[in-house]
């Protein structure tokens, strides 16, 4: 599993205000698509990059860890209401 997700990357994004352009030179890559590409989950920047670029855009380490936080909350969430569903459609049968 990686660290980061493409709707990690644009959620950073939009907080920050940032283009896909902004980020990419942020992030120190030659080209604007890889950025997008990153943001579609293809491909992921290194960790090094990730730390810079989230520093760059202002964000501080419990605002990130934050985010990461509420991630997971919601993928439990979700993990938890799967199983509701499924606990249920086998209590009908």
């Amino acid at each position: 599993m990686s660290y980061v997700s493409g709707s990690d990357l644009r959620k950073i994004r939009m907080l920050a205000g940032k283009t896909t352009k902004q980020m990419a030179e942020l992030a120190g890559v030659k080209t604007r698509k890889t950025y997008e590409n990153w943001e579609k989950d293809i491909g992921t920047p290194s960790f090094n990059q990730f730390v810079d670029l989230v520093h760059k855009c202002g964000f501080k380490p419990a605002e990130i860890i934050k985010l990461f936080v509420d991630r997971k909350e919601m993928e439990n969430e979700m993990d938890f209401s799967s199983a509701l569903l499924k606990m249920t459609e086998l209590q009908r049968l």
